[in-house]
């Protein structure tokens, strides 16, 4: 394929990825159905700050830090703007995610431009790698759920990019500023910190090691990682002070119930679907061990081919770190961390560096088909864009079909119904409690959060073991969530105090009344 074809898919691409971010803002269910129920409940609190009533949930009546703090802020401004409308708040947060990952894709096209240069290939290469990344089927919608993942993305793009061609002889005020970037980093998401570790192994481990430059580099270390950790420490402290603990209690939350290695089999073939970039693999080939196994090997052999090539010294600074931090990610993620449904998010940021990898084999292949068999070419490029957009679509007709559903550990559960049921059965001021809270404490103010992701007193409760008595405590009327909680119905607090008044699996719907003494 020319230049002049490649030009022309990358702007074709450029046209999808646009299109799909902006198709949740055709219809107000549509925006309503594109935020995940985890959205939701960072949206809930972006809300609460923005009338005044801090970081909160459940009618601004219960703190909270079980959310990550700079998107929140700035889910918060639009909030703000529009008097706390939820409706344009959704509208604000959608936008925002969309400026956010077009910045990104812009960030992906220009430093890989200059990082592939002097290859003639540069910015086709990246500009393929950014244009893929904008409109992939895997990719585009952790960019588009109302989390913090498009702006940890931009974050992490923005600072590995810099450290990639930082150097030595820099100045100790550019040293300075980077770290105030790593500690915004953090800010978007704490996991950040393992970015952070990866950077400052690299630049102190890179080379000349005489005693003069390794001690210019030790300061310099020193000075970024102090300063990131300076400017984290007003949210590390608020976190100690008000919650008992460094980490947020969404993350506590989370990993209450992890098992040591819990996680670790299912990263291989997240991680295997994001080097391949727009081939999703099918839950039902990716739970089967010989699948697995074969994503490890191709995992462990990537980085391998990568590292044994003759890189220019600023791609193999971002490789290293880049590997450096994954590594970090697999070994918390996958063997302290809970959370399964969580870790295609997790491993996200990782992405851009994968598709300007990705990219790299892609355009060197099509020029060696361009000289031997160019009639392939116009086939694969047309299968391409077929998968791409036939993915889009079956995207697209489900959620249309399915009235708003949400991913969750590879199949689909509803929470609009719950939205519903509350809305034509409760009033306003009715405390309702829900495990899975998020959209419905969006929607009625009066939710209490039970899981303890947003509510430390439901934390505490569970790790007690002592829920059915903290439902009785908070005055809840009514206990609803998927159709699976029917069980708890027999925990005996609740069989005294409670009675099942609807139970649809066609919904995947219960709910619990409290009982009228």
């Amino acid at each position: 394929m020319t230049n002049r074809g490649l030009n022309t898919l990358i702007i074709l691409l450029v046209f999808i990825g646009v299109i799909v971010h902006f198709i949740p803002l055709s219809s107000q269910e549509r925006m309503i159905n594109s935020i995940s129920d985890d959205g939701y409940l960072m949206m809930t609190i972006a809300r609460n700050m923005a009338l005044g009533n801090g970081m909160s949930v459940s009618n601004g009546e219960i703190p909270t830090n079980g959310t990550q703090p700079l998107a929140t802020g700035l889910w918060a401004v639009g909030y703000w703007l529009f008097d706390g409308d939820k409706i344009k708040g959704i509208a604000w947060v959608i936008l925002l995610q969309f400026v956010l990952a077009t910045l990104s894709a812009l960030l992906i096209w220009q430093g890989g431009k200059r990082l592939l240069q002097p290859s003639p290939d540069a910015g086709i290469i990246a500009g393929f790698a950014a244009a893929i990344w904008y409109a992939s089927p895997i990719l585009a919608g952790h960019t588009m759920n109302g989390l913090e993942t498009a702006l940890y993305t931009l974050c992490i793009i923005l600072a590995a990019m810099l450290f990639s061609f930082s150097k030595t002889s820099w100045p100790m005020r550019y040293w300075l500023g980077f770290g105030v970037l790593l500690g915004l980093c953090f800010w978007a998401r704490n996991d950040a910190t393992f970015f952070i570790f990866a950077v400052c192994i690299i630049h102190l481990l890179s080379g000349p090691f005489d005693l003069t430059t390794f001690k210019k580099r030790f300061v310099q270390v020193l000075v970024m990682g102090s300063t990131s950790v300076v400017v984290a420490l007003p949210w590390l402290i608020n976190n100690v002070l008000n919650f008992g603990n460094i980490m947020p209690i969404s993350g506590q939350s989370e990993s209450l119930l992890a098992e040591f290695g819990d996680n670790l089999h299912f990263i291989p073939v997240i991680l295997t679907e994001y080097v391949f970039v727009f081939l999703p693999v099918p839950q039902v080939i990716g739970s089967q061990f010989i699948v697995k196994l074969l994503c490890v090997i191709v995992l462990f052999i990537l980085p391998i081919l990568l590292l044994i090539q003759q890189l220019s010294p600023q791609i193999r600074r971002l490789s290293l770190s880049i590997l450096i931090y994954t590594v970090c990610l697999i070994g918390f993620y996958g063997l302290f961390f809970g959370a399964a449904n969580f870790l295609a998010r997790y491993f996200f940021p990782t992405t851009p560096f994968f598709v300007l990898l990705w990219a790299s084999l892609i355009v060197i292949s099509w020029r060696y088909l361009q000289q031997r068999l160019p009639l392939i070419i116009p086939v694969a490029t047309v299968l391409f864009i077929g998968i791409i957009v036939g993915l889009h679509a079956r995207s697209y007709l489900f959620t249309k079909q399915s009235g708003g559903y949400h991913q969750y550990l590879g199949g689909f559960s509803r929470h609009f119904q719950f939205v519903e049921w509350v809305r034509d059965n409760a009033s306003e001021t009715t405390w309702v409690g829900a495990w899975q809270s998020g959209t419905i404490g969006y929607f009625h103010d009066y939710t209490i959060n039970l899981d303890g992701k947003t509510n430390p007193e439901a934390l505490e409760a569970r790790r007690e073991k002592r829920i059915p008595e903290y439902m009785i405590q908070k005055e809840i009327k009514y206990f609803l969530d998927w159709a699976a909680f029917v069980v708890w119905k027999e925990k005996p607090v609740l069989k005294d105090n409670f009675s099942v008044i609807v139970e649809d699996k066609s919904k995947n719907l219960v709910v619990f009344q409290r009982n009228v003494n």
